[in-house]
């Protein structure tokens, strides 16, 4: 007898009835058991997977949008709408969850080539149902023109879910797809400029940015040295350092440098990609650069000095201080948008 299907699941007593609601999953996170284990014993406790998302989750466009918490391990899962907190205000113990995400992710052209090939072994054992053994010839794969049909969709299917790709369609004998025209976003950031101490035995001293304002040639050709020194991210810069699949995919680089503007100087991510990045991937970006310039390549540049008129200065693109951003243009200087606005009126 077949294993019986065991489902982890929070079972209501006598339910008068069920009210289910439409929920958009925004974010699916994988975290590991122990993890997983905290968050659903203590919900209502502060989660820092909800953070960077909680301005996605809400009701809107008549629907719940939700972040999909999933073990690493068992695959169950946690749906949750923060309505804006750093807890699970409302949240729905999801068992299974890793199928249904594989489920949607899952093209339908492989279900129908299921069907097809079921289809295929019927006919080919009623065909040799006298015979002890069974041939099949890889022509009649060949020629079998509903299993290139399917195949086609497949691919078609395949391209269309493609971060890069912007249309697919199918023709007589051939799949054609057209990229995203690429679409540039800027990342403004402050600048931290410091310098060596009087006495040795100090940390280095902070020094205002204003000083090295028209410096911008300069900086910008210590940053291009340093980042081409590994060879992987000349052509893409930071963006040859995500961890993030999607980001991987769709973003074709994200240059750093250094740019006057409103009187000061600030560090600047240019980032390519393929067509507009949505919420959730802007959140995403933002969070793989912070990581970056914080602990990986924004930490090795900071520790090099760089000659800037007669002395050395060393420059940060990352800071812990509390004012610290990393933000879009419009977000960085909305004054700035105003004005624009008003027709270039301050």
């Amino acid at each position: 007898m077949a294993d019986k299907l065991v489902l982890n699941a929070d079972l209501n007593y006598k339910t008068a009835e069920f009210t289910p609601e439409k929920c958009t999953v925004e974010k699916v996170i994988e975290v590991s058991e122990k993890e997983f284990k905290t968050f659903y014993e203590k919900p209502m406790k502060p989660n820092y997977y909800l953070s960077p998302y909680k301005k996605l989750m809400g009701f809107y466009d008549e629907s719940y949008h939700c972040v999909m918490l999933v073990n690493e391990k068992n695959g169950d899962g946690l749906l949750i709408n923060s309505e804006g907190a750093d807890y699970a205000r409302y949240s729905q113990y999801i068992p299974n969850a890793r199928v249904l995400v594989q489920a949607h992710e899952q093209s339908l052209a492989l279900n129908d080539l299921k069907i097809h090939m079921d289809c295929c072994v019927d006919r080919w054992l009623e065909q040799y149902k006298n015979e002890k053994d069974i041939c099949v010839s890889l022509t009649d794969f060949i020629n079998d023109s509903d299993l290139a049909e399917i195949l086609a969709d497949y691919v078609s299917e395949s391209l269309s879910r493609h971060p890069q790709i912007e249309n697919c369609i199918i023709g007589n004998g051939f799949v054609e797809a057209s990229k995203y025209d690429l679409a540039e976003t800027k990342l403004y950031c402050p600048l931290t400029f410091r310098v060596e101490p009087d006495d040795p035995c100090d940390d280095l001293d902070e020094v205002d940015s204003a000083n090295y304002i028209g410096y911008d040639h300069e900086i910008n050709a210590a940053v291009r040295a340093d980042l081409y020194s590994d060879e992987g991210a000349v052509g893409r810069g930071l963006a040859a350092y995500f961890h993030d699949e999607n980001l991987d995919k769709k973003v074709f680089s994200a240059m750093p440098k250094a740019e006057t503007r409103n009187g000061d100087i600030y560090g600047v991510i240019t980032v390519k990609s393929y067509g507009e990045l949505n919420r959730t991937e802007m959140i995403d970006l933002i969070e793989e650069l912070s990581g970056n310039l914080a602990d990986g390549w924004g930490e090795g540049f900071e520790q090099r000095p760089v000659t800037l008129g007669s002395g050395e200065v060393y420059i940060s693109f990352w800071d812990c201080d509390d004012n610290y951003f990393l933000k879009p243009e419009s977000e960085a200087f909305p004054e700035q948008e105003i004005n624009q606005g008003m027709g270039g009126l301050s």
